[in-house]
């Protein structure tokens, strides 16, 4: 089924669902998702996989007597289906008891802003075209060296619509397209193999840089090779985008209303507060197309706004549902997003303002520190004061005197996160990077820390 008759489905299905909703004396708003997928998986500098899929998702937030409200998803979008979920929904609704503090369905009339999410040349965009992007990769990333061992990874293209509509009349229909891609490249010397790694992506296909991420990251596994234990000890520290896409995900939930509330979060009661050496500045940017989570529309219904979260090192604002910022006497600005099923408050569509250094610069003015790639595994220990830990993976680099001599066995740190944040400099060129776990994406810079402490070795 096309993308033209799904839009008609899901339309069709979404006023069926209202109906029967209002006619049960609730009110709703629905959330559906549909996008046509082409994939292509390829290891060991082979195309394994080629095809296209078709993403389906449906989801149903019922209110009754604007107190009681409760929500559910489904991909099965048949009248049979919707309509069970809805007569779910909608007695289960009655029965939950009461918040009184929710403030029901959103009633003030929005005004979305109108954004170009979509590729405009997506239409001539198909399985050859990514074939023809995935040789790219294999091919300059064979090319950096001998030792390379293979090229694996994967491309995803998913061209497609959203739909919200509510019955309070609120409704908005838009296409998007994102683009993302992993490289995994493996070196060989002898007995020793390294590995480094990079996730990517962008909004229109013209511009996803296949051949130049597969270099810099067959260049990363080569300088890996030989890897030297270190002792654990204080390091200056550079982290590269995606090491630093990693740290931004825990430093922005602890922004989210969720954690706040619960006085889980090192910024609790530190809003207009100096957190952050005051070159750091992070901008809650929805609606800078660029950026692949970029939306007109929140999932609570809300239109999105721009918003500082950090302002020259001072908190500015939390992300907050609409619930949550009745409970803090704040105001919503559209930050809630759905990750891994479950949707939150948070800053989805972050910019950092860039400084005044590459990348290089910093790499030759640092007499003794360490470049990480990337984390492994990052966790909070003590929440409330910013107390993280965690490993880095996939390339850790020696810098002596301004240079780097060589690479590192990998490392376990734990720290906390304000204090590695008093003494900075920002990069100057900005990247969007893709973090694995939960696709969280940033259009960053790297960042050096004057501290950051290594407790043992991995």
């Amino acid at each position: 089924m096309s993308l033209d008759n799904q839009k008609e489905l899901i339309i069709e299905l979404s006023e069926l669902a209202l109906k029967r909703i209002q006619d049960s004396g609730c009110e709703a708003f629905i959330n559906a998702s549909i996008a046509k997928e082409y994939i292509s998986r390829f290891s060991n500098s082979e195309i394994l996989q080629n095809y296209t899929d078709l993403y389906r998702d449906f989801a149903i937030t019922v209110i009754y007597k604007d107190k009681q409200r409760t929500n559910s998803v489904t991909n099965d979008l048949t009248k049979k289906s919707i309509l069970n979920l809805v007569d779910y929904l909608t007695t289960t609704a009655k029965l939950v008891p009461p918040d009184p503090q929710y403030p029901g369905l959103v009633k003030d009339k929005q005004q979305y802003p109108s954004l170009s999410l979509n590729d405009p040349k997506i239409s001539n965009i198909g399985p050859d075209a990514i074939v023809d992007k995935v040789e790219e990769a294999i091919v300059s990333g064979e090319a950096v060296d001998k030792r390379i061992e293979g090229v694996s990874g994967n491309i995803l293209l998913t061209d497609g619509l959203k739909y919200y509509i509510s019955t309070n009349g609120q409704e908005l229909l838009y296409p998007t397209t994102k683009i993302t891609s992993t490289i995994n490249i493996n070196a060989l010397e002898r007995e020793e193999e390294s590995r480094s790694n990079s996730t990517f992506g962008s909004r229109t296909f013209r511009k996803l840089d296949m051949e130049n991420e597969a270099e810099e990251t067959a260049e990363r596994a080569i300088n890996s090779l030989g890897a030297k234990k270190i002792e654990p000890g204080e390091y200056e520290v550079i982290l590269d985008y995606q090491a630093i896409n990693e740290l931004l995900f825990y430093i922005n939930y602890a922004t989210s209303s969720r954690l706040i509330i619960d006085k889980f979060s090192f910024l609790t009661d530190k809003l207009g507060e100096q957190v952050f050496n005051d070159k750091l500045t992070l901008l809650h940017n929805p609606h800078n197309i660029e950026h692949l989570d970029s939306s007109p529309i929140d999932d609570e219904g809300l239109a999105t706004q721009p918003f500082p979260v950090i302002e020259n090192g001072i908190l500015k604002n939390y992300s907050s549902s609409r619930l949550d910022a009745v409970r803090l006497g704040t105001k919503a600005l559209g930050t809630c997003y759905t990750i891994l099923g479950t949707t939150v408050p948070f800053p989805f569509a972050e910019t950092m303002n860039p400084g005044t250094y590459s990348k290089e610069e910093m790499i030759s003015e640092t007499k003794n520190g360490l470049l990480i790639t990337n984390f492994h595994y990052i966790n909070f220990v003590n929440p409330p004061v910013g107390s993280f830990t965690g490993m880095t993976k996939d390339g850790l680099f020696i810098i002596k005197n301004g240079e780097i001599i060589g690479s590192a066995k990998n490392m376990r740190f734990t720290d906390e996160i304000p204090r590695i944040f008093t003494d900075i400099e920002i990069g100057k060129e900005l990247k969007q990077p893709v973090m694995a776990t939960y696709k969280f994406k940033s259009i960053i810079a790297p960042i050096k820390l004057k501290s950051f402490r290594f407790t043992s070795k991995t």
